[in-house]
């Protein structure tokens, strides 16, 4: 039996070539496109430097100390009038998409706004914030907002961190912040 040119046998490894580039390029793609926003931030960013809340033994365990930022706890009168009506109605995921608009004050930065709508300028964080209701609202002094900002591993206490040894202590932290994502560079102790 003959085979004629221009027929399935010729097909075939055109077709297998193609698939398999296809295989290489689709992944390199999706890790680029993962990529570019990290090192654009790096690139781009703007420096902040946040402060830790006070270190106590709660915080700690064998390997870690876990922060959490000054800028996560966030006083009531510095939500915007639409973030507290956005945040009193009942919502499927239970919570709402924030922007804390940040400022330097001194050495480091605070959230002086805090909006459910995207800032047109400026340094800001985006994060999410629990929906409440107005009995809430009126009991609480403020709110914690997860800004999606980085846990950090503390070396400098030693394999085996002791709660004395990082109690009544701030660390601050040196973030990149491009539309309103945030990458830890380094910290320290105060």
């Amino acid at each position: 039996m003959k085979l004629q040119k221009g027929g399935d046998s010729e097909m075939g490894p055109k077709h297998s070539k193609f698939s398999i580039s296809i295989l290489f390029i689709v992944p390199l793609l999706i890790l680029a496109s993962l990529t570019v926003p990290y090192f654009t931030t790096l690139k781009n960013g703007a420096d902040i430097y946040l402060q830790s809340e006070t270190i106590t033994e709660q915080d700690t365990n064998e390997n870690y100390v876990m922060l959490r930022y000054d800028v996560e706890k966030v006083p009531k009168e510095r939500m915007t009038p639409s973030l507290i009506t956005a945040l009193m109605k009942p919502d499927d995921l239970g919570q709402t998409r924030v922007f804390g608009v940040l400022e330097q004050k001194g050495d480091v930065h605070q959230v002086v706004s805090l909006s459910n709508k995207k800032p047109a300028e400026g340094v800001y964080l985006m994060g999410w914030l629990a929906q409440t209701t107005e009995r809430e609202y009126r009991q609480n002094d403020h709110y914690i907002v997860n800004f999606g900002l980085d846990r950090v591993y503390v070396p400098k206490f030693g394999h085996h961190v002791s709660a004395d040894s990082v109690n009544d202590r701030t660390m601050t932290a040196h973030f990149k912040v491009l539309d309103g994502n945030s990458i830890l560079r380094e910290f320290k102790t105060n």
